[in-house]
């Protein structure tokens, strides 16, 4: 019997073929040759592959004082310390860090004012560490693998801040005592201000250093900030904790003033701890960096050297050491300390922003991505064409973000806010 077509025993006919779908005409991204450093990238505000202000002319724009590398929408010289100490947030995390500063602050003026012992000496002595551990947390510096560089960092500097607290404090106690002579130029009092502070800055470096012949894999110079910071920060606990101890002794109140009592939070928990986060920091970021091997037009490429933000920051250490054996008032302390503190977070904002132009990185245009910064459409390049944030201030994660968003959608190259 014949088979009928179509019917019960017929074999299938083989599928149509299926012509495959027409191309998208995607535009054409406009591109111009960067007058500094002759690479051909987007036509936009800043230069893809150097980070120079393609807007402003000659020096202006290479330098780009007026636009942080970190976070381009403040100028290099603002004070600032959030955007100082943790390079790495985004635009949109920002605020919730300055408030917990904030808080960090309050707490401090409110037990000040009551006098209260304990919650002094551990606001003081963990405030600011605790918040660097949740910047740390929040942009996964080290790729997923945090845990562990951070805590050889925190460890090692707690360990070294307890011993040489216990070493070099009792030459501070020595040169505070009174003597007939003059104290600032007695032996004593030289080494207390110059060699504790110094070896103190050397020890700081330690924890750092042993991360980074730890670490496997390719290295950003922020990395360096964070090991930098979280070791000087594990330090700077163990000698607040060593320094403020004796006020125990005093039963629950300090039995001081209250401007006494401001003094010496605000010296032991603000200045001493963010004065050595952001010193050892700078050293460790440009210990990390690898600098040179890309045309740039930028100069102060000497402000990327480890020397000099090692020079740095023991000459502001030992200022501090011959200001706390100086005699002076609690008022004019305090002053000192705020104004060294003011002079290091601008140095360091100037070195970082450096080393960021001066970073060597790959020069290619990368995939779509969103900026976190200005939050438009643009493609992954050493920095944001659009704003001009710097990939490497980018935390990884973010790096990889895909290139819509739902709340951005698909910005151009030449629209919305800069």
């Amino acid at each position: 019997m014949t088979d009928i077509p179509g019917g019960v025993g017929t074999p299938p006919e083989p599928p149509a073929p299926v012509d495959p779908p027409a191309p998208v005409d995607l535009p054409v991204l406009a591109t111009v040759e960067c007058p500094f450093c002759a690479v051909v990238v987007p036509d936009a505000r800043f230069c893809g592959a150097c980070g120079a202000h393609l807007v402003h002319p000659g020096v202006r724009g290479s330098q780009r004082l007026h636009s942080y590398a970190a976070f381009p929408s403040e100028p290099v010289l603002r004070l600032s310390v959030v955007t100082s100490l943790f390079p790495h947030l985004s635009h949109r995390a920002k605020a919730p860090f300055r408030a917990g500063f904030s808080v960090f602050l309050a707490l401090l003026l409110m037990f000040a004012l009551i006098g209260a012992s304990a919650p002094l000496i551990a606001v003081s002595a963990l405030g600011v560490p605790l918040l660097f551990l949740l910047y740390i947390w929040e942009v996964d510096p080290y790729e997923g693998s945090f845990v562990e560089p951070t805590v050889v960092c925190l460890v090692v500097g707690v360990v070294l801040g307890a011993a040489w607290a216990i070493v070099g404090g009792s030459y501070v106690n020595k040169a505070l005592l009174p003597s007939l002579g003059s104290r600032l130029t007695s032996g004593t009092a030289i080494v207390a201000a110059v060699v504790v502070p110094a070896i103190a800055q050397l020890l700081m470096c330690v924890p750092m250093v042993i991360v980074r012949a730890r670490q496997r894999g390719p290295v950003e110079s922020l990395d360096g900030f964070v090991a930098g910071a979280t070791g000087a920060l594990g330090f700077t606990l163990a000698a607040t904790i060593d320094l403020m101890k004796p006020w125990l002794s005093e039963g629950q109140l300090t039995h001081q003033g209250f401007v006494s009592n401001l003094t010496q939070v605000t010296l032991r928990g603000v200045t001493l701890p963010l004065i050595s986060a952001l010193a050892t920091g700078f050293i460790g970021t440009s210990f990390w960096a690898k600098t040179g091997s890309r045309a740039t037009s930028a100069r102060g490429a000497w402000l990327t050297s480890p020397a000099v933000a090692l020079l740095l920051a023991v000459l502001v250490q030992v200022g501090l050491g011959f200001t706390d054996i100086a005699g002076l008032s609690d008022a004019t302390l305090l002053v000192v300390h705020l104004g060294a503190f003011i002079v290091l977070a601008l140095a360091m904002r100037v070195g970082l922003h450096h080393v960021l132009l001066h970073e060597s990185v790959e020069v290619k245009v990368g995939p779509p991505q969103v900026c976190t910064h200005c939050y438009h459409l643009v493609p992954r390049m050493a920095f944001c064409p659009q704003c001009g944030v710097a990939d490497r201030a980018t935390a990884r994660r973010h790096r990889a973000a895909p290139s819509e968003s739902p709340d951005v959608g698909a910005s151009s190259m030449a629209g919305g806010p800069a």
